[in-house]
């Protein structure tokens, strides 16, 4: 089918019929009759060749067919939605907007708490939605504004041209080993290739940056166990004698909360760069624009600005 072929008013309809799943509930949501959303559905059967909507016992069922479309068409509709408002100010403080990050354990843990409390001071009614950072960047759900801010390490995203970027922290790496442990608080080469390691890799990769300095000077370290989870990784150098290298500040606050000892690495060892990513269709807009302000000002306080709409 031609796009110019079928009435774009029918787009709302499949939205509202698949979103309700009620032919009824759809056309409250539009404010229109019963009978003109059945005929919209009709319409709707009629262009697609697909039933779309199956009435069962236990309410309207959407077809395979509905399911594909609809995906694409919501994305569309909340994208054009978007591009048509009007809104051009941001205000904070009577805010009710649920912005979505999709990132790493590391920014719930370091980067997190510190926003949800500013966020209490500066914008009460607004609420963020985590959403963990897989072995992919979601490129259509920053499209669709489904996802505002993605925000990583270098070592997990590569990260296409057309996206708005910006890296906001690099960050020296850290070691942990459990206390008691006879090991020099400055670690050098030879330790760190000759411990057992647990390796953090919240999304299996097998190598991290770390590996790949070592591999430049024709070393390698012995990972005896992956674990995705800081928590996790923790809980097990604490029972062993293995080493655990992380960013500095989760180092940082899993010693503070376990029977841990922070360790220095050589100072060649290259840190983490965390990167802010955005789709330059939403970018821009005030709201986005004013959360990456007051996010980039939590991570590098000293350069703080408060964040204006």
């Amino acid at each position: 089918m031609k796009l110019h072929q079928l009435d774009l008013n029918l787009l709302l309809a499949l939205d509202a019929l698949m979103t309700q799943g009620s032919v009824t509930r759809a056309a409250e949501s539009l404010y229109i009759s019963q009978p003109a959303m059945s005929h919209a559905l009709g319409r709707l059967r009629s262009a697609f060749g697909d039933p779309l909507l199956v009435r069962t016992p236990q309410g309207m069922v959407p077809t395979p067919r509905a399911q594909h479309l609809h995906s694409g068409v919501r994305q569309a509709l909340r994208l054009l939605e978007q591009q048509l408002s009007d809104e051009e100010q941001f205000d904070p403080a009577s805010s009710q907007r649920r912005f979505v990050l999709c990132t790493t354990d590391y920014v719930e843990c370091v980067l997190v708490p510190p926003l949800i409390a500013r966020l209490k001071d500066l914008a009460p009614g607004v609420s963020i939605e985590i959403r963990i950072l897989r072995d992919r960047l979601p490129e259509a759900e920053l499209a669709s504004g489904e996802i505002d801010l993605v925000l990583g390490f270098d070592e997990y995203m590569q990260v296409p041209g057309y996206l708005g970027k910006e890296t906001w922290l690099t960050e020296p790496l850290a070691g942990l080993v459990r206390q008691g442990l006879a090991v020099d608080e400055v670690i050098g080469r030879e330790q760190l290739i000759g411990m057992s390691h647990v390796f953090h890799s919240p999304l299996g990769t097998s190598e991290a940056s770390l590996d790949r300095w070592l591999e430049g000077q024709g070393l390698s370290r012995r990972i005896s166990v992956n674990s995705q989870s800081y928590m996790s990784a923790a809980a097990i150098v604490c029972q062993t004698d293995h080493l655990l290298v992380l960013p500095s500040k989760v180092a940082d606050l899993l010693a503070s909360h376990w029977p841990l000892r922070r360790l220095t690495l050589p100072e060649d060892v290259p840190g983490y760069h965390l990167n802010c990513v955005w789709h330059p269709a939403q970018g821009q807009h005030p709201a986005l624009r004013w959360l990456r302000a007051l996010m980039k000002g939590l991570v590098a306080p000293e350069r703080e600005e408060e964040p204006s709409a």
